[in-house]
């Protein structure tokens, strides 16, 4: 605590899934500088049962389970999530709080308001799978969620929206009815954490993501035999745990690249800087709607090209020609030449390297991203 920073012994809440054993805390940062101005820290989110990460414990930071519902919209359930939310908040009695993630804006922020948060802070990281959706199902999706959507902005004290395409997508649906948002630059990096690391001259290409075939990993296994056909030497590693519930993943074609020593899966990992380290490209062809892909961050930190699709959030991170390339969505052949370039192309490499630091120095700074937050938050 600053020397003239007065106590006040505030609770704030951030909807966020419980971290177990094998996986850190993530958002440190804006836990302690919260923590600065006074606040206490709750996690709230899914009841998955097992032992929680020490970070609990060495954060000061509670965790709160709510009765929140994955993926599925029933409007008596939701009324009860709803009430049951209100009556958990109610028990706490939080100040504020913190939402990230559109997708549950409508039960938190409404069960806030009712249960008496002063301060309700919503960020957009990403549209999710609703604005997508097609169909009889789809409509039906609609017609229940974006009244309560809208409701929910509204009733919001001020929207953040990680991407420019998100608050277009959110205002072209008539859901924007308060000229309370504006955009921030994602989550943001930690700069110190996150160091520049010189390029490694192997041809080291790293993904990391969720594995699923929404982030591309169909696209990155097909580019990667194609380039290693050409440069056998060439290094192809996909970081993070697999979504076994994908069924557009293809898993033979994905085992098959592995089996036979074009992609080398390394599965989930608590700390991804060794792996950026060692990399000379890092690689996310995603065509999933999230607000500023975090590891696309890091890997700009750290000083690596990157080559991204041209999408929402993703776009973001890259200037084409400049710090990597941007790619269309869902084109193996396209992500294969650049990842070519690249490798025919060193001296171009590093400069594009060290163009993704400064871009990361400039506009990703986490501690001024967090500030801003902060500042709605006080204010």
């Amino acid at each position: 605590m600053d020397n003239n920073q007065t106590p006040t012994n505030k609770k704030v809440g951030f909807p966020f899934p419980a971290l177990r054993k094998y996986k850190r805390i993530s958002r440190h940062e804006i836990i302690l500088s919260l923590k600065k101005v006074g606040y206490s820290v709750y996690f709230m989110g899914y009841d998955q049962g097992g032992e929680l990460h020490s970070d609990y414990q060495e954060l000061e930071v509670s965790y709160v389970p709510l009765p929140l519902k994955r993926l599925k919209i029933n409007p008596v359930s939701e009324i009860l999530t709803l009430f049951n939310t209100r009556n958990i908040f109610s028990k706490i009695k939080f100040d504020a709080l913190i939402i990230y993630g559109i997708r549950t804006f409508p039960v938190l922020v409404i069960a806030g308001k009712l249960s008496g948060v002063k301060k309700i802070i919503c960020i957009v990281n990403g549209s999710g799978r609703l604005f997508q959706l097609k169909g009889l199902k789809g409509f039906f999706l609609k017609l229940i969620s974006y009244p309560m959507l809208c409701l929910s902005m509204a009733l919001a004290d001020f929207v953040f929206f990680q991407n420019p395409d998100d608050l277009r997508l959110i205002k072209h649906k008539g859901l924007l009815w308060k000229n309370n948002y504006g955009l921030i630059d994602g989550s943001g990096v930690n700069l110190e954490k996150f160091k520049m690391v010189p390029l490694d001259t192997k041809p080291v290409f790293t993904m990391i993501c969720r594995v699923t075939a929404a982030k591309g990993v169909n696209e990155y296994v097909q580019a990667a035999q194609r380039v290693k056909s050409l440069y056998p030497d060439a290094v192809f590693q996909l970081i993070g745990r697999m979504d076994n519930d994908d069924q557009r993943l293809n898993t033979g074609a994905f085992e098959k690249a592995v089996r036979e020593g074009d992609l080398q899966f390394i599965g989930q990992v608590e700390d991804v800087r060794p792996y950026l380290a060692k990399s000379r490209v890092f690689v996310l062809p995603s065509y999933y709607r999230e607000g500023v892909p975090r590891t696309n961050l890091e890997a700009l930190a750290m000083g690596r090209p990157i080559i991204t699709t041209d999408w929402p959030g993703c776009r973001e991170t890259v200037v084409d020609g400049l710090n990597g390339f941007l790619v269309p969505i869902r084109d193996a052949n396209a992500l294969a030449e650049k990842m070519i370039w690249l490798i025919e192309h060193p001296d171009n490499a590093a400069r594009m390297g060290r163009e993704s630091r400064r871009i990361a120095e400039e506009k990703y700074d986490i501690y001024k991203i967090n500030q801003k937050i902060i500042q709605k938050l006080i204010s």
